[in-house]
């Protein structure tokens, strides 16, 4: 889903959030998005948006993610896939005329194949969406009010309850931890080194 350059910075991207306080309501979103699972963070922000149409941090990391879902298919040749994530990408950007270009080129390949005009590799770039998610999900302007994240590794011996009274004053609030990090199967086994996402103000 990242692109290789981007896929290298990822560390320290989510090592460089700094812990902020203590509330945040559960988003397995984010943790979908960070792990590569792109269809499932879809539905997840898909569902945010059905659940609160007033909700433009959804709104936007949602329509995020259909570009870059529209563009992998571009580049790997599903364009029906391609028109279908782009045009309702559309929906959420419908001023961004280059988005409209492309759902028109995924179109024309799909109806009539022109291999003579190959796509441009810059217009089939994910960068620019990848990092608007992660100002949602990290940065300080207004899409991350109310879905701030920031990182914590593992300690050994460390349980989800003592990560939670550390950064929540409240042992209780673990789930909301649990929530926000679909990749831990077990929140009672924690492996150290383990990078859990904690959901900030």
């Amino acid at each position: 889903m990242f692109p290789a350059s981007l896929r290298a910075l990822l560390p320290a991207l989510l090592l460089a959030a700094a812990p902020l306080g203590a509330q945040g309501k559960p988003d397995r979103g984010a943790g979908y998005f960070l792990s590569g699972r792109l269809d499932s963070a879809i539905f997840f922000f898909s569902a945010e948006l059905k659940a609160n149409p007033k909700d433009a941090r959804a709104k936007e990391i949602l329509g995020n993610c259909l570009v870059i879902k529209g563009k992998d298919a571009m580049r790997e040749g599903q364009y029906s896939q391609a028109r279908a994530a782009l045009s309702r990408a559309e929906e959420f950007f419908p001023e961004n005329r280059a988005l409209t270009m492309l759902r028109l080129q995924a179109e024309l390949e799909e109806n009539a194949p022109t291999p003579s005009v190959p796509l441009s590799t810059a217009a089939l770039l994910t960068t620019a969406e990848t990092n608007a998610v992660f100002e949602c999900l990290f940065g300080d302007g207004t899409c991350a009010q109310g879905g701030r994240y920031t990182v914590h590794i593992v300690q050994p011996g460390e349980t989800m309850a003592e990560i939670a009274f550390k950064y929540y004053s409240d042992l209780k609030q673990w789930e909301k931890i649990w929530g926000a990090n679909p990749q831990v199967l077990n929140p009672h086994r924690l492996e150290k080194g383990t990078k859990l996402l904690i959901p900030l103000p």
